[in-house]
């Protein structure tokens, strides 16, 4: 067998919209909404940074307070950015990459609380052999992951049907299941439903959320 080396491994790359502002579409009171926006990425940042495989988490961020609960997490890096919207802040993350990192790149969304370490390690060997893959949210029109062989040809493409962009743009979609917590993110108060992130659970709880809203899935 031969052995593993950094550009077998790879770079997750996480861009964060600050959490005072971010998951606006949730329903919610302003200041539950910004800690449930912080808390799911730290789920969904913890979750990456225990998968085998994984050189790196590397999250981008707006907010100085957001990147100092996140850096907790060991694994996880933090890169400030001035960069307006989404794949822009990706951008500024590829250039802001470990050189001793993995030389292959994932991107995540901040927002996927449900996320396990076993989803996301098969996930990325599915995508290992090819130059870019892409995973649709359970809508079937969203991206949650995209993948790349190398940054340079990573072309985020994040936004209203970003999935039928991506893979215009050559992505090789990856079938998952639809329940998995790969391709559960959080946009609206129903997606909360049965989410299974230890952090996103304690704080529903908190929050006084009915267990059925936060039941665990069959088998998670």
């Amino acid at each position: 067998m031969q052995p593993t080396t950094n550009q077998d491994r790879w770079t997750v790359l996480v861009p964060l919209k600050a959490s005072v502002r971010g998951k606006s579409r949730l329903q919610l009171e302003p200041e539950l909404r910004r800690r449930l926006a912080l808390t799911m990425a730290l789920d969904t940042v913890t979750a990456a940074a225990i998968t085998p495989g994984v050189a790196e988490v590397l999250v981008v961020i707006e907010d100085p307070a957001d990147g100092d609960a996140l850096a907790r997490v060991p694994g996880v890096r933090i890169r400030m950015t001035r960069a307006a919207g989404l794949n822009a802040a990706i951008g500024d993350g590829l250039g802001a990459r470990d050189g001793r990192s993995g030389g292959q790149i994932a991107v995540l969304p901040g927002d996927l609380p449900s996320l396990t370490a076993a989803e996301l390690s098969a996930a990325l060997a599915a995508a290992r052999p090819h130059r870019l893959t892409v995973v649709a949210d359970r809508q079937g029109t969203g991206t949650t992951l995209l993948t790349a062989s190398a940054g340079a040809w990573l072309r985020p493409q994040y936004g209203p049907d970003s999935l039928r962009r991506h893979v215009a743009d050559g992505a090789l979609p990856l079938e998952l299941p639809v329940d998995s917590g790969l391709r559960r993110d959080v946009d609206q108060v129903a997606d909360l439903h049965g989410v299974t992130g230890p952090r996103t659970l304690a704080l529903l709880a908190e929050a006084g959320w009915s267990p059925p809203l936060c039941g665990a899935r069959p088998g998670a």
